[in-house]
C-alpha cells in the first residue's frame, strides 16, 4: 500500500501537520459518559507520547523500534476502538478490572519462586488483589488473554466491521494488524526476521581484516514510519468519535488516501 515516492522527509513533514492539526483535540469535551471518554483520551495521550518516541527514532533510523512501540501503538487504537463504539458488553468494567489478572500473574509467579516481597503489593493487599481476580474470573472465565476475552485477531475484525471504510478498503484494520502488529511482535522478540529486516548488512575491508558494517533498511524504514501515522491517526480518529468531532474523521480519511495513495 506505501508507494516508494514516500520519503523521510515527507513522514516528518505530514506527522507534524498530523500533530498541528491534533492540537484542537486537547482538552476534548465527551457528553454523557465522562468515564468512557476518560478513558479512550488517556490511550490517546499516551499514542501521542509514543509518537513523538517514533518521530525522533526515525530521525535516527531505528527502524526495529519502530516497530516495535507502533505494535503497542496498534493495541491501544483496538481499544479506543471498541471503547468508543462499546462493542463488548460491560466494556468499562471489564477493561478496568483486567488490571486484576495481569497484576495477580505477576504476583502468583514471584510467589512460586519465592520472590513476592518484590512484586510490589503489599502484604495487607493480597486479599484484595485475590477476590478482584476470582470475581473477574467467575464473571469471565480462566482463560481471557484479553480486557475483552476475545483474540486480538477478533478484536480488528470487529473494529472493521464497526467503523467506516478507510480508504474504501473494508479491511483496514486487518491489514493493519498484519503490517503493524504482525511485523512488530517480530522486532519485539528479536526474532531473527525482526532483526534482519531492519538492518542492510555489507562486507567491508579494513587493514585486510573482513568485516561487518550495519546500515538501517530504507524500504523498512519508510514502511515502518509511514504504518505508523495510519496508526496514530486512527488514535486521533477515533478519540473524535467519542467526541463527536466529524472533522477529525474527514482529515483522518484525508490523509490516509494520500498516505495510501496508487496514483
Amino acid at each position: 500500500m506505501i508507494e516508494e515516492k514516500f520519503t523521510k522527509s515527507n513522514f516528518i513533514r505530514v506527522s507534524q501537520e498530523a500533530l498541528d492539526f491534533l492540537k484542537a483535540l486537547d482538552p476534548v469535551g465527551v457528553k454523557g459518559d465522562p468515564v468512557r471518554g476518560n478513558l479512550v483520551f488517556l490511550n490517546h495521550y499516551r499514542n501521542s507520547s509514543t509518537f513523538l518516541s517514533i518521530k525522533y527514532l526515525v530521525e535516527r533510523q531505528r527502524v526495529a523500534d519502530i516497530y516495535s512501540l507502533s505494535r503497542s501503538m496498534f493495541e491501544s487504537i483496538i481499544s479506543m476502538a471498541l471503547l468508543s463504539k462499546q462493542l463488548i458488553p460491560q466494556d468499562i468494567e471489564r477493561y478496568q478490572d483486567f488490571q486484576y489478572i495481569e497484576i495477580y500473574k505477576t504476583y502468583n509467579h514471584l510467589k512460586q519462586i519465592g520472590l513476592e516481597r518484590l512484586s510490589g503489593v503489599s502484604a495487607s493487599e493480597v486479599g484484595f488483589l485475590n477476590s478482584k481476580r476470582n470475581e473477574y474470573v467467575s464473571k469471565w472465565g480462566r482463560s481471557a488473554a484479553t480486557w475483552t476475552g476475545k483474540p486480538l485477531e477478533q478484536n480488528v475484525k470487529l473494529v472493521d466491521e464497526a467503523y467506516a471504510p478507510t480508504c474504501n478498503e473494508e479491511h483496514f484494520y486487518e491489514y493493519l494488524y498484519c503490517q503493524v502488529y504482525r511485523k512488530g511482535s517480530q522486532a519485539a522478540h528479536s526474532s531473527f526476521g525482526g532483526l534482519a529486516k531492519s538492518v542492510e548488512v555489507n562486507r567491508v575491508m579494513i587493514d585486510d581484516v573482513p568485516l561487518l558494517k550495519f546500515k538501517a533498511s530504507q524500504p523498512h524504514l519508510i514502511f515502518s514510519c509511514f504504518h505508523s501515522l495510519l496508526v496514530f491517526l486512527s488514535s486521533a480518529r477515533f478519540l473524535g468519535y467519542i467526541a463527536g468531532r466529524k472533522d477529525v474523521e474527514d482529515y483522518f480519511q484525508k490523509t490516509a488516501r494520500y498516505i495510501v495513495s496508487e496514483e
